[in-house]
């Protein structure tokens, strides 16, 4: 996580006053899906002990094609049970961004982090079984980042002991939250400045202030939004672009690579995992120089197309899908393994849970593989 990134925002708002158009902008080609915190020193200070969010961890998922390239995923998931992870659908996606195959082979959890897998007291543990919500797949198995369903889950082969785990909340999201996420770090100018990735548990706080189909034409309500300012007019994408009446404090936090999957916190219950970000120069065509995003991905203030533009820094917008979208697939998920569910919805909120239990018998992606190993 960015630390800069992570700020406090008070005040609650509603949705998209004058302005831009509501849903008038895409994602499409220009969301990161892995998205840290904007200062070194920020990012150092909002470190968490290993007591902290105990239940919060990296995982590091291994395809196919990882045997012979060596990469994998690295994201961020939370106990919501002793034996049930929740992360995000493209953490577990058995396709490349291209849609060719390449199915998972194994997930190995960190506790308290991969950043700390040398460490004498850190937990390893391999999954047994994964499963992402099917509604995020799609016609080209690219993966639909804004469909609201990017939501996945894996059983443990043994149970996480001593750890926390996590309610899931269901309520009005449209307020402030608590992000915790195991990614890389960064500075104001993104996460490709030469600052170590170290993988470490982070914490931060920021505001919701939209539902994803408020303003982009291709993401649904089941995403919100939030945005990462500096403190500044400049930057304050909402703000400036949308006219929304928002105050902020310095500390406000944002998502960085390898934070993908972790949990924003309402009143200590999961309200939401982290997805993707997008660049805040979408409201002027370009980032860099006096854009609301004056940093490109070299990190540099020279204008450039929107496709240069998010990389975690400043003036970017966060999109996050909420756990009561997918509650559905969730509660299914656990029930198909032996477990109570984790939240039942009042009957009004029924007709948001697309996630459906019926379709979970369909994304189960059951194997026995070792994950990777390290040493």
């Amino acid at each position: 996580m960015r630390t800069t990134r992570f700020l406090i925002l008070t005040t609650a708002l509603g949705l998209v006053a004058t302005g831009a158009s509501a849903a008038s902008y895409s994602i499409t080609g220009l969301a990161q899906k892995n998205m840290t915190y904007t200062s070194v020193a920020g990012a150092q200070a909002a470190l968490v002990s290993n007591g902290g969010y105990s239940g919060v961890g990296s995982l590091f998922v291994s395809h196919v094609s990882t045997a012979t390239t060596g990469f994998g995923s690295l994201c961020t998931g939370s106990l919501v049970n002793s034996t049930t992870v929740l992360t995000a659908a493209h953490c577990l996606y058995d396709h490349d961004e291209a849609g060719n195959a390449d199915p998972v082979t194994g997930i190995t959890f960190f506790l308290p982090s991969f950043g700390e897998r040398h460490a004498a007291d850190v937990v390893t543990i391999s999954a047994s079984d994964w499963a992402f919500n099917p509604l995020y797949d799609n016609a080209d198995h690219s993966g639909d980042i804004g469909s609201g369903h990017d939501v996945g889950m894996f059983t443990l082969g043994q149970a996480a002991t001593g750890f926390d785990t996590y309610d899931l909340y269901l309520g009005d999201p449209l307020k402030q939250f608590t992000e915790v996420g195991t990614g890389t770090i960064g500075g104001p100018k993104g996460t490709n400045q030469g600052v170590a990735s170290d993988y470490e548990k982070r914490t931060g706080t920021n505001l919701y202030e939209l539902y994803g189909d408020d303003l982009f034409s291709d993401v649904s309500h089941g995403v919100v939004l939030s945005d990462f300012d500096d403190g500044t007019t400049a930057h304050d994408v909402f703000g400036r672009n949308l006219g929304l009446d928002q105050t902020g404090v310095n500390g406000e936090s944002d998502s960085s690579p390898g934070d993908s999957g972790g949990p924003e916190f309402i009143n200590g219950k999961i309200a939401s995992v982290t997805s993707f970000g997008i660049t805040g120069g979408i409201f002027n065509g370009y980032c860099g120089g006096a854009s609301t995003d004056p940093y490109n991905k070299n990190g540099g203030t020279t204008q450039t197309a929107l496709s240069g533009c998010t990389n975690s820094s400043v003036g970017e917008i966060a999109g996050n899908t909420l756990v009561s979208y997918n509650v559905g697939f969730i509660n299914g998920y656990i029930s198909a393994h032996g477990a109570s569910p984790e939240a039942v919805p009042e009957p009004v909120s029924w007709a948001l849970m697309l996630g459906g239990f019926g379709m979970v018998g369909s994304a189960m992606r059951r194997r026995q593989r070792a994950a990777v190993s390290f040493g």
